[in-house]
């Protein structure tokens, strides 16, 4: 199935060519739900892979499929985030079925703001603090290349895996710099709480984010707080996707016997 063609975003005055804002990881016929998945920063499609294939065959992962990295390398990156998030919530229209959201450390952010304009039946986000918490760089994205890598690194911006590999940093970096761009452009601002329950999950030994940085989203739901601790550290997905997937497949299935769309 191709994926339908988005609305086109304006960046500078000029249009980029969206192609699929969105990609199936891997086609499932039995699924009665899609999950979209957003990556960490600077990620394509693939930092997906071993999630989507631990996940409950009811289930569909679709990964933000963000220009300027992966397939879509030689597209401008994106660094315009409300233009990006317009896109992103004309793609979901008329998505066939129910869906959920599922936002890995940057990713989250993304994943939150298009929850606030669309009707997901659960918002998962991952190593991430809540959104009137979160320190967010501003001024990474501008730091000469040297100095850039120097910060993400001492940071803990990228796996561990990816950091070890300095020869692949020249493809890497520009939609990395793209996504703190992104990031960069976000202010909190104190809005209505969403109709849509929001689990957070975190490492059992992650040193980067506080008991209270993840409370906080409840700030954010009309929903009672959902904390899930995965026997991992910060890079979930990286070292423990089998429990990532089990924490997601149990809530969503929950959800499905709850409600009126089908577990498988």
């Amino acid at each position: 199935m191709t994926v339908a063609g988005p609305e086109p975003i304006r960046q500078d005055g000029e249009e980029i060519n969206a192609g699929g804002w969105f990609v199936p990881l891997e086609r499932r016929a039995a699924a009665g739900l899609r999950l979209y998945a957003f990556p960490h920063a600077g990620a394509g499609p693939g930092a997906l892979g071993r999630l989507a294939a631990e996940l409950d065959p009811s289930i569909e992962l679709w990964a933000l499929n963000l220009p300027g990295r992966q397939a879509r390398l030689a597209e401008p990156p994106c660094t315009d985030l409300e233009s990006l998030i317009d896109a992103l919530a004309a793609d979901l229209v008329g998505t066939p079925g129910p869906y959920a959201f599922f936002g890995y450390c940057g990713g989250a952010l993304l994943a939150y703001l298009l929850a606030r304009r669309t009707a997901p039946e659960r918002l998962f986000v991952g190593s991430f603090a809540a959104p009137d918490l979160a320190l967010i760089p501003r001024r990474l994205h501008q730091l000469p290349t040297d100095r850039f890598w120097d910060v993400v690194l001492a940071q803990g911006g990228v796996p561990p895996a990816l950091a070890e590999r300095t020869e692949v940093r020249p493809v890497f970096e520009p939609g990395l710099r793209a996504d703190f761009a992104l990031y960069s452009r976000y202010r909190h601002r104190p809005s209505k709480t969403l109709d849509v329950p929001i689990t957070v999950l975190y490492g059992r030994d992650d040193e980067e984010l506080s008991r209270g940085e993840l409370l906080g989203w409840r700030r954010q739901t009309s929903s009672p707080p959902d904390l899930c601790e995965v026997p991992a550290g910060h890079w979930l997905i990286d070292e423990a996707p089998a429990a990532v997937a089990a924490a997601l497949t149990a809530r969503l299935r929950a959800d499905a016997d709850t409600s009126a769309y089908p577990a498988s």
